[in-house]
């Protein structure tokens, strides 16, 4: 029986994405690659431990939000049993079709939201109504931040937040709009991995930024013994010790 309900909640929902995805034009596939060779590419979503971790919550909320709603009916009930009796109905309808709505959302959320990872740039894209898309090219790229609370530690996931130049206290924590200025990677289940995949392809872009391996490409810019060779010191230091000695002769005379 169990079996038989998850087909038919399967059927139902697959029956509601496609009219969802027709009425708003939602894309059914991944965004369009960024630029970069696309034998580098790494397409994923989040994983389903986010998913369930979403409607675990989803469900917490319910259970308040319906026993409010279902304890002022009974008491409107209790007050004037007939305006009760006429509410009945119209009050289900508001207590289950949110809910409906909203189990529903959380499914469409997860299924339109997308990563995608060439060699050169990264795509995050997620949203139904309102569909949030950015780009984030590895030069611009200035921190890398995983985090995860107790219940992500639960459910075995974890956010990966980029942030790039210009970013920080003014940068968008969730969302990819943010002005440009970070993006979140939401539900991965390995995003330790993720991160080393983003900081492999910031150090071979020659990106800031990021730790030692950034200051290590900062001093290969400006030491001087990579933009002088030995030559040009020792033609500088004749030169310098000339116009000391030209100085001292003029000064004698």
């Amino acid at each position: 029986m169990s079996g038989l309900t998850q087909r038919a909640s399967e059927w139902v929902y697959t029956g509601v994405w496609a009219v969802l995805t027709d009425l708003f034009r939602v894309p059914r596939e991944p965004p369009a690659l960024p630029a970069g060779s696309h034998e580098s590419v790494v397409t994923f979503r989040p994983s389903e431990g986010w998913l369930n971790y979403r409607k675990v919550v989803f469900w917490i909320v319910l259970a308040i939000i319906d026993i409010l709603l279902i304890g002022a009916w009974i008491a409107i009930l209790v007050t004037n049993m007939t305006v009760g009796l006429i509410l009945a109905l119209p009050w289900l309808a508001l207590v289950i079709l949110p809910d409906i709505f909203a189990y529903v959302a959380i499914y469409l959320r997860y299924d339109t939201t997308w990563y995608v990872l060439t060699d050169r740039s990264m795509r995050l894209r997620r949203g139904i109504w309102i569909i949030h898309e950015i780009t984030i090219t590895y030069e611009n790229i200035q921190n890398l931040s995983v985090t995860q609370g107790p219940l992500q530690r639960y459910f075995g996931f974890s956010d990966l937040t980029v942030q790039t130049a210009g970013g920080g206290a003014a940068a968008h924590p969730k969302g990819g709009g943010g002005g440009g200025h970070s993006g979140v990677l939401e539900g991965l289940a390995d995003a330790a991995s993720v991160r080393e995949i983003v900081m492999q392809r910031v150090r071979a872009s020659r990106s800031a930024g990021l730790g030692d391996e950034a200051q290590g490409v900062e001093s290969e810019r400006s030491g001087p013994e990579k933009g002088w060779s030995a030559a040009h010191i020792a033609a500088l230091t004749r030169i310098r010790d000339e116009a000391r000695a030209a100085a001292a002769a003029l000064g004698a005379a």
